[in-house]
């Protein structure tokens, strides 16, 4: 099975053109940088970390029991893990929210989202491309935090996205196994530091050129994703 969406993220991002926006963050304005760490670019990093909770935690509601898509899900064991990882990615955006707070700051607003671009036609969604899905979105949130991690100053901070990033590979891993239990996976012993992106392409944000078959246990060291990347590739979730 294919990824539905064949358009490619990049050109929806504004990246190189102008501002470079995510979900109402200027990432542009966002120093970002490991010389010039600050107070200030650890909550932008947070806010930026929030942005993207804020994506994983309502796809997987919209699985969950009274979400839009839960009818959708026939097996126990998906059931579960869209339950499951419903409350951790919320748990994950409370986190964040209080960290922004404790350290003074002002968490970002949930901004309005749409998964029509990956899922442009309900009828055909089921277990597999829920399961599908859900393990291209986990790898960009791991390799994000990844990205980010030589930027921040505060220790605290420092492990308090290491604690995310922690259950994000483990999210990578638990979906794997499941979609390789179920017959889903089929390329299990495909080891890559760059999971979604496939051998073929590995620096593409597009998502038609993303590969999600790959083995549960998928790399020793994980490659990190910069801020261009992440948004090129999660942009077009955002409602215009």
């Amino acid at each position: 099975m294919t990824t539905p969406d064949r358009r490619s993220f990049l050109k929806y991002a504004g990246v190189g053109t102008g501002a470079m926006m995510l979900g109402g963050l200027n990432m542009s304005a966002m120093a970002a940088s490991p010389t010039t760490k600050s107070a200030k670019q650890d909550l932008e990093i947070l806010n930026y970390a929030l942005t993207l909770e804020y994506i994983e935690a309502e796809f997987y509601a919209a699985f969950n029991v009274g979400g839009p898509y839960a009818s959708k899900l026939s097996n126990a064991r998906v059931k579960e893990y869209a339950k499951e990882l419903a409350e951790q990615e919320q748990g994950h955006v409370d986190f964040l929210i209080a960290t922004i707070k404790s350290l003074g700051g002002t968490p970002i607003a949930k901004p309005a989202l749409t998964f029509a671009p990956l899922i442009p036609d309900e009828s055909k969604l089921n277990d597999e491309m829920f399961l599908q899905l859900a393990v291209l979105f986990e790898p960009v949130g791991t390799r994000a935090y990844l990205g980010q991690a030589n930027s921040i100053m505060n220790a605290d901070v420092l492990t308090a996205a290491a604690s995310v990033l922690a259950v994000e590979a483990n999210h990578v891993s638990g979906i794997q196994q499941l979609r390789t239990f179920l017959g889903f996976n089929k390329n299990p012993t495909r080891t890559t530091a760059r999971a979604p992106q496939s051998v073929a392409k590995p620096n593409s944000t597009n998502v038609a050129d993303f590969d999600p078959d790959f083995s549960p246990m998928p790399t020793a060291l994980w490659e990190p994703l910069s801020m261009e990347e992440v948004v090129a590739m999660v942009t077009p979730l955002f409602k215009k």
